[in-house]
């Protein structure tokens, strides 16, 4: 993975989602977003098993992390207009999902933005 990949993740989560870093669950959802940029495949039980593993916790303590950071920062109206078609508090997938489908994105932007700028100073 990339420097810049994992610097978009962490914006991401701190300055679009406003998950506060002080949060243990917003290192394990920074953790998963990886995961899931690396595999699309990858089921979110996956994902929390690898990140158990590593930290040397259980699947349940994982998932609940994550929840506990998500529900403060929902709590805070902070994640509400991310999600408007969630009912009430989105869920530790839809999270982790939408933060890997925004660094997609913004690789994208990223990438376009080189190849722009090369051109030009060609």
């Amino acid at each position: 993975m990339k420097e810049v990949e994992k610097q978009l993740i962490t914006k991401i989560i701190t300055q679009d989602f406003g998950i506060s870093m002080h949060l243990k669950g917003s290192h394990y959802i920074e953790e998963a977003a990886i995961l899931a940029l690396q595999d699309s495949s990858i089921f979110v039980m996956q994902m929390y098993q690898t990140i158990a593993e590593k930290h040397n916790k259980s699947v349940a303590s994982i998932e609940h992390t994550i929840r506990y950071a998500i529900e403060i920062t929902y709590d805070k109206n902070k994640l509400n207009h991310f999600f408007p078609h969630s009912f009430g508090r989105p869920s530790n997938s839809e999270v982790i999902w939408t933060i890997a489908e925004n660094v997609k994105r913004g690789m994208l932007i990223h990438n376009m933005c080189a190849v722009t700028c090369s051109i030009s100073a060609s």
